[in-house]
């Protein structure tokens, strides 16, 4: 595994200004001392709530378009039918129901404005930036505001892909250099009909992917995609970074049985859908956790554009830990007005 290289950040830490959200206001400092009395969860994923909150406050802020104005954290959208039932938003209804008795606890705090507070301390509590909670989100009063938006804002991660026919032969939809075929597509839907459409630049999307996806891991039930990007998936690294560059990626669908031998069964996705893994056929590495990357993942190593941030934050996790911080504030208050 690559580790962080000894390095002076002094400019970056002093740059950070940051306050956590336990230092924000009396109300809002209990309201994020229950979110982290609550964090730590036996019950749910690798034992925290800190990766689906981080996913709830992403998918809630990622909806904004910036031509339009539309979009975005404020509002709370997803409490609503049309919002939730955005395929990528598929299994978020967890997140929303854990966040219920808080609700109820703190009824003056917005819907729009828990779910990003619970990302806030999620992160903290794991490892991550400390990021100052900014509050005013104010909540939807009903479902009229969907009339100016749309599904497809949110990314999809076989998007524009050369399809497959047969998930015991996926490997047949690579190129000569072990690209997924039609991944330019997918690299155009991620970088501009998402990210820039949002108002990012690529370093902004690579730090925002490195830092979002070390959280948490794919179930086919909801994504259709299977298991953790990391082996920590509970901690604030630069292992996605790392592993994307250092690991060797196999292609796989639903039809490959041959992880189930390797103890990677949980590798496998939905029929249909096709990821990488960390394994290799008929080569077993026992000390090899499970690990997975989505195709829209693997864009960050195939394009020189991308490649440049990755290959930094793959080397030095305290730049990452800074990047990510001020990407992530910066999109859970794009159209907030802040």
């Amino acid at each position: 595994k690559w580790t962080p290289q000894s390095s002076d950040y002094t400019d970056i830490n002093s740059a950070t200004s940051y306050a956590p959200p336990s230092q924000v206001s009396p109300f809002y400092a209990d309201v994020a001392s229950e979110l982290k009395n609550m964090m730590d969860n036996p019950s749910w994923d690798d034992g925290s709530l800190a990766p689906v909150f981080l996913r709830l406050a992403w998918h809630s802020s990622g909806t904004y378009d910036a031509a339009s104005g539309t979009g975005g954290s404020n509002g709370a959208g997803m409490r609503f039918q049309d919002e939730a039932a955005d395929p990528e938003n598929a299994g978020l209804d967890v997140a929303r129901a854990f966040l219920e008795p808080v609700k109820r606890k703190f009824p003056e705090i917005s819907y729009s404005d828990l779910w990003i507070l619970a990302a806030y301390v999620g992160l903290e509590h794991t490892g991550g930036p400390a990021l100052e909670f900014t509050p005013g989100r104010v909540d939807h009063p009903d479902e009229s505001y969907w009339a100016g938006m749309s599904y497809g804002r949110l990314p999809a991660a076989e998007k524009y892909c050369c399809p497959h026919l047969d998930d015991n032969d996926v490997s047949s939809s690579l190129d000569a250099e072990g690209r997924v075929e039609g991944w330019e597509g997918l690299c155009t839907h991620v970088r501009n009909e998402v990210f820039y459409r949002m108002g990012f630049d690529d370093k902004e999307i690579v730090a925002l992917l490195c830092g979002g996806h070390v959280y948490g891991r794919c179930h086919p039930n909801a994504s259709g995609y299977a298991g953790p990007w990391v082996e920590h998936p509970t901690e604030f690294s630069n292992e996605y970074a790392a592993d994307m560059i250092e690991d060797e990626w196999t292609l796989v669908g639903h039809g490959d049985t041959w992880l189930d031998a390797q103890g990677a069964a949980e590798l496998r996705p939905a029929p249909g859908n096709r990821q990488f893994v960390n394994k290799i056929k008929y080569k077993v590495d026992e000390d090899e956790p499970n690990q997975m990357m989505l195709l829209s993942d693997m864009v960050l190593a195939w394009d020189p554009g991308f490649r440049t941030h990755l290959e930094v934050y793959a080397e030095d996790e305290e730049v990452l830990k800074y990047d990510f911080g001020v990407a992530f504030k910066k999109l859970t208050e794009l159209g907030c007005g802040f």
